[in-house]
């Protein structure tokens, strides 16, 4: 890979604040990233298609440096359409404080503002959060690392894949509500079966609105 492309991907990774807000905005793992910047491998075209998307390039300027660079009405990270969504921990502080002040930030992805309000219907974005899925147990509809976006301002107890806090864990489920308690369904149910906690155990986080999942 020359060494202009390396030196544009570094480029649009700072514009879109760092190398993981650009992997999680275009699909790409941050390991095949790395390898592109370092030169360990190449990047293949659905890669290419994909960072530039992401980016609101060109695949022209990107891969040959030609103009333009930026694609039509794109606005990059920092811009009035762009809002940085909080990405929690799924493990809460150790800390004896209210479970909302015991969230801990890791990271920020960027969104487009009109995405959210026009195509998710979402009002209030201050309230949204971003969490990962670890393992199987929700598959088909979420596989191992993607990024789920979660309403908190939806933190009632109607039904739906939710995220709540058990004992001091951030867990995303289904859950459907019973007199006295919840029912929790894992959507791979041929290997996690549903189970019941108390409602008085639980703390509901909010209700997912959105999933991402790695192109690579």
């Amino acid at each position: 890979m020359s060494v202009d492309l390396q030196h544009r991907l570094k480029e649009i990774a700072k514009e879109c604040g760092g190398n993981r807000a650009l992997c999680e905005r275009s699909g790409i793992s941050e390991r095949t990233f790395a390898n592109w910047l370092s030169g360990a491998s190449e990047p293949k075209i659905i890669g290419i298609a994909a960072i530039a998307q992401a980016a609101g390039v060109t695949i022209d300027w990107l891969v040959h440096g030609t103009t333009p660079k930026s694609k039509v009405g794109f606005r990059t990270e920092g811009g009035p359409d762009i809002i940085k969504i909080p990405w929690i921990d799924k493990k809460l502080l150790n800390q004896p404080l209210p479970i909302l002040q015991r969230l801990r930030v890791i990271n920020h992805v960027p969104f487009f503002k009109g995405y959210l309000k026009n195509t998710l219907h979402l009002s209030d974005l201050n309230q949204l959060c971003i969490l990962k899925m670890h393992g199987d147990s929700m598959k088909p509809t979420f596989a191992d690392n993607d990024i789920v976006l979660v309403d908190r301002s939806r933190s009632d107890m109607s039904d739906g894949i939710k995220a709540f806090v058990l004992e001091d864990t951030i867990t995303l489920k289904r859950v459907i509500h019973k007199p006295n308690e919840l029912e929790v369904v894992s959507d791979n149910k041929a290997f996690y079966p549903s189970y019941t906690i108390g409602r008085n155990t639980v703390q509901i986080l909010g209700h997912v609105v959105w999933v991402g999942t790695s192109v690579l």
